[in-house]
């Protein structure tokens, strides 16, 4: 566990002035667990004995590791000779790309397999090159035309530069919007209504903020700044949707092997001709199947690889902290119980923004483990996963709006992904613990889709009584609250003719969940909603902003940090309704650039 030193030393409150050193006093540490256990204190309440309570333990914790991890033969070899490994898998790597692309160009021409693998042998090309050469060759010319970039406005007042960065940013969406040429989905007309309502969410979050003083505009600006030229790439570049597309056909593919293990347990013939119609026969063996493949991914390190290297990005870059980073990162993969484990170990020590920020990042997209049950219902793969991504910055933009941060948050400037608690043996006990997740997983969705539509259908059964007195036909609470989310489904970008629909379908999303909206949706498409309300509305309702959530997301974190529960009830609603505001922001910009 190479990370769990680094892990635990970078928990350094920055509150203190000074630097508080490891101390072994027995006494002093039991002490300092009765002060916090009797107070419950937070991030920004951490005293001298917090500190050193922690440190002790995770002294213990590291000289257990030490004797857990001792390296193997294979191991010592690798770690001995890796530059030389490296090496030579990048020659065989060479070899195979240019015999693949020697025959598969003069066949084929362009094609998507051919980018991508391209782009997989230059990022390993890349990383090779690293083991041999510093960054420093590249970080270095790259600080210094910032620096010289940034020079003549360093000396001007911070607010100012945040209204120029602001400025920066709105004159890039403007002249972008306005310049792209006109198609039938995508009018001016069209993209000023989306603009619009673009302009109207962010301003409606900045008066609804709990500190407007506080809000870091520089934050907001570049997360919104980087949502809109990530949908520019995929939306108007043939790279870009060829990659996104790739990655939809590739999830579709992976997560559809599932089917082997369902087909054992019932018949080929069976599913094929039954089973394959069922919701649960289909979904559910890709969620365990997911589920077995993350925790592989776990085993071998790659995941926390490359949650940590792009949750780095985002902490230079957006400025929040570390903890924050990560759960926003992992959310589009992890889905919103599991990106919570990440950051298990200083969940007691987050301010308030940070749990507003967690709770809105897991509000504000889906999981990969539900990804194949939305793609057999027949929704575009390639909008679910560019929605997912979008909505990493999105939701950050959202929250910093609505609870920007007071505190000085422990992991601000650190990105630390925690070993797994398991102590996993090898890739089939890592696919185990896996599957037997995977199951809680598909049994919580399995319960939570029984109640809440049972609740929803007898909440409906009451409103259409009701109703029929006042020869009110059909009165549900999606047609309520459908017709109080017209407004939200014009601001969007839908079509005039499909607001109703598309507002009652943001309806069912937010009371029973995207499970149901989706299904309605691809019932609707056939014929009713127009292709650009047909993909404004999937982004629209690509996250897991409704009501079951919230009391999911409420009892996972207030199981792991009891200190947190009452705040965490507190700032529950106020997240899930940031989360929807997310992914309404990304049906916005995605009206403003469909082509």
């Amino acid at each position: 566990m190479e990370h769990s030193e680094e892990t635990y030393q970078s928990f350094q409150p920055e509150t203190h002035q000074e630097k508080h050193e490891f101390s072994q006093d027995t006494p002093q540490q039991d002490q300092a667990s009765s002060t916090h256990k009797e107070t419950g204190l937070g991030a920004n309440e951490l005293t001298h004995a917090d500190v050193i309570e922690y440190n002790y333990k995770i002294k213990q914790d590291k000289d257990t590791q030490a004797d857990e991890d001792e390296p193997g033969f294979v191991s010592k070899i690798y770690s001995k000779y890796r530059k030389f490994f490296l090496l030579a898998m990048w020659l065989i790597f060479t070899g195979f790309v240019c015999a693949a692309y020697a025959i598969q160009v003069p066949r084929r021409g362009y094609w998507q397999e051919n980018l991508i693998l391209g782009l997989i042998y230059a990022w390993h090309s890349l990383y090779v090159l690293f083991c041999f050469v510093p960054t420093t060759i590249v970080t270095k010319p790259w600080m210094f035309l910032v620096r010289t970039a940034y020079a003549p406005i360093s000396g001007l007042d911070a607010r100012i530069r945040s209204a120029m960065y602001a400025a920066l940013v709105g004159a890039v969406i403007l002249v972008t919007v306005f310049s792209l040429p006109e198609t039938p989905d995508s009018t001016r007309v069209q993209r000023v209504i989306s603009l619009f309502g673009m302009g109207f969410f962010i301003a409606a979050l900045f008066a609804s903020s709990t500190n407007r003083r506080a809000i870091q505009w520089n934050t907001v600006s570049g997360c919104i700044l980087l949502q809109f030229l990530l949908a520019l790439f995929v939306f108007r570049s043939q790279a870009g949707h060829d990659i996104f597309q790739w990655i939809s056909d590739f999830c579709r593919a992976y997560l559809g092997e599932s089917k082997a293990g369902a087909t054992f347990l019932t018949s080929e013939d069976w599913y094929d001709q039954v089973g394959g119609h069922f919701f649960a026969m289909t979904v559910f063996p890709a969620v365990i199947f997911f589920a077995a493949t993350v925790q592989i991914l776990y085993y071998l390190g790659a995941l926390q690889w490359i949650l940590s290297k792009a949750a780095v990005i985002f902490v230079h870059l957006l400025n929040i902290s570390g903890c924050e980073a990560i759960v926003a990162v992992a959310s589009p993969f992890l889905g919103q119980s599991e990106n919570i484990l990440l950051i298990k170990p200083f969940l007691p020590y987050l301010t308030d923004a940070e749990i507003h920020q967690v709770m809105t990042s897991g509000f504000a997209t889906i999981s990969g483990s539900v990804l194949y049950g939305y793609l057999t219902m027949g929704v575009d793969g390639s909008s679910l996963i560019t929605s997912c991504v979008m909505s990493i910055p999105c939701s950050v933009a959202i929250s910093k709006l609505r609870y920007p941060e007071t505190d000085t948050p422990v992991t601000r400037g650190e990105v630390r992904v925690p070993e797994s608690e398991e102590k996993l043996v090898g890739i089939v006990h890592a696919a185990g613990i896996g599957a037997a997740t995977g199951i809680q997983i598909a049994l919580l969705i399995a319960a939570n889709l029984i109640a809440l539509l049972a609740l929803l259908g007898a909440v409906n059964g009451g409103l259409t009584w009701l109703g029929d007195f006042l020869t009110i036909q059909n009165l549900t609470l999606q047609l309520i609250t459908g017709y109080v989310l017209v407004p939200i489904a014009w601001m969007i970008g839908a079509d005039n003719k499909d607001l109703v629909e598309v507002g009652q379908l943001m309806a069912t999303k937010l009371w029973a969940n995207e499970f149901v909206a989706y299904k309605q949706m691809t019932s609707l498409a056939q014929g009713t909603l127009s292709n650009r309300s047909l993909i404004v509305t999937t982004y629209a309702l690509c996250g897991f902003a409704n009501l079951g959530s919230i009391g999911m997301q409420t009892g996972i974190i207030t199981a792991l940090a009891p200190n947190k529960g009452k705040r965490v009830a507190q700032l529950a609603v106020s997240a899930c309704i940031c989360g929807a505001c997310s992914t309404w922001l990304s049906a916005c910009v995605a009206g403003m650039l469909l082509s």
